[in-house]
């Protein structure tokens, strides 16, 4: 397998997987933390603890809260020698939520969870006949670790790593080869702001850890002649459906089967379910699981509507605050705004939100009430607005909710 590496220096060097030379070996026997210089080491260093039956344990090491959890169960890096097992014996790799919403959870897969979504995902993409799988997402999530990590090996297609990404480079780096570029909304949305117009025709994006308006992915096919496919899931469940283009719908992965409670709460059953889940102390994970997801099924396929934290309820109407979001960034052209739902019991009426836009350019209240109510004419927003110099994210790019 072939891997092309780009350093921060912009010096390219292509070498076979079998060939990248390892700095340090893996003397650890169960489960071990990793980490590497580049990233080709990492996708190697990877891919030998797999083979070699050592449980790799992810997480971004910039996050205190879990490098101390991860210290406290006994489980040291994976070139220290140790043969001690803390985790389940089933136990594949160890991944963690972003934290974005709460306390990261841990979410422990079983060999089962892990084949089980990559032959899913293979079915989806191998007839695509790719020759190459370019990576922008970081290997230690879910998301990373099968579509960026495993999926490229199934596909027999070579992998283009690159240090650092700048969202104008995933137009040439193709290199007029058939190539799914595994990304997220971040990177989809700073190439729509480029307002140039390329023939991605030979390309496919694959984007997931957030969503996309239709009206984004709709303008980004047209803008740049090619596809998207979305995949959503999260961490505990795995991944749970893809939706393609500009489709209203959501379809189950291959085995996911997806019902929902009286309010409305997406309940998933599926093969890719962690195992266990690591919170306060290591638990089997409960199936079916219920998620914060609130969806409309139609037969086979559902709508997703937002989650219950993101969804304010207006005259009626439930209106989901990450497309309010997306709204005001698209028509303002800004980077980043975060609404949060406001409940006053004091007040006599609904929900309020508090709108906070990050950098120089603001528009005015009366500008955001006009926006509005072009796209909601029967509602009547109460908001607040707040300048800030830049919203919180996580590594994924995932805007971080109190």
């Amino acid at each position: 397998m072939n891997i092309i590496h780009i350093d921060n220096a912009g010096i390219r060097n292509d070498a076979s997987m079998e060939s990248i030379q390892l700095k340090q070996e893996i003397l650890a026997t169960k489960e071990a933390t990793f980490s590497a210089h580049t990233k080709p080491e990492l996708f190697v260093l990877l891919h030998n603890a797999i083979e070699k039956g050592v449980t790799p344990v992810l997480f971004d090491p910039k996050i205190e809260t879990i490098a101390q959890r991860v210290t406290e169960l006994g489980i040291g890096s994976f070139d220290k020698a140790s043969n001690k097992a803390v985790l389940p014996a089933s136990a594949y790799a160890l991944f963690f939520t972003s934290g974005t919403t709460g306390i990261p959870t841990g979410a422990i897969k079983n060999r089962e969870n892990i084949e089980g979504e990559l032959a899913a995902l293979q079915a989806i993409f191998e007839p695509e006949e790719f020759e190459r799988v370019i990576v922008t997402v970081p290997f230690i999530h879910i998301y990373g670790f099968l579509s960026g990590l495993m999926l490229p090996r199934r596909l027999g297609c070579e992998v283009l790593l690159k240090e650092e990404y700048y969202p104008q480079e995933l137009i040439m780096l193709h290199e007029h080869k058939k190539s799914l570029v595994v990304t997220s909304p971040v990177y989809i949305k700073a190439l729509l702001r480029l307002k140039r117009e390329h023939d991605l025709s030979n390309v496919v994006f694959l984007s997931s850890t957030g969503l996309l308006l239709e009206e984004e992915v709709e303008r980004f096919e047209k803008q740049y002649n090619t596809r998207i496919i979305q995949l959503f899931g999260s961490t505990e469940t795995g991944g749970i459906a893809i939706k393609r283009g500009v489709n209203a719908y959501w379809e189950p992965l291959k085995d996911v089967l997806i019902t929902k409670t009286h309010d409305s709460r997406m309940v998933v059953d599926s093969p890719y379910l962690s195992s266990h889940l690591f919170e306060e102390k290591i638990t089997l994970m409960r199936r079916p699981y219920t998620t914060t997801d609130i969806i409309e099924i139609d037969g086979k396929v559902f709508k997703l509507l937002g989650r219950a934290n993101e969804i304010i309820k207006i005259s009626g109407k439930r209106v989901s605050i990450v497309e309010l979001e997306n709204l005001i960034e698209n028509n303002f052209s800004i980077n980043d705004a975060l609404i949060s739902i406001v409940n006053d019991s004091a007040k006599l009426k609904d929900e309020s939100l508090a709108i906070k836009i990050a950098g120089r350019k603001m528009p005015t209240e009366e500008e955001v009430k006009k926006l509005f109510k072009e796209h909601y004419a029967q509602i009547n927003f109460d908001f607040t607005l707040e300048n800030v110099k830049s919203i919180d994210k996580n590594n994924m790019g995932k805007k971080i909710r109190r």
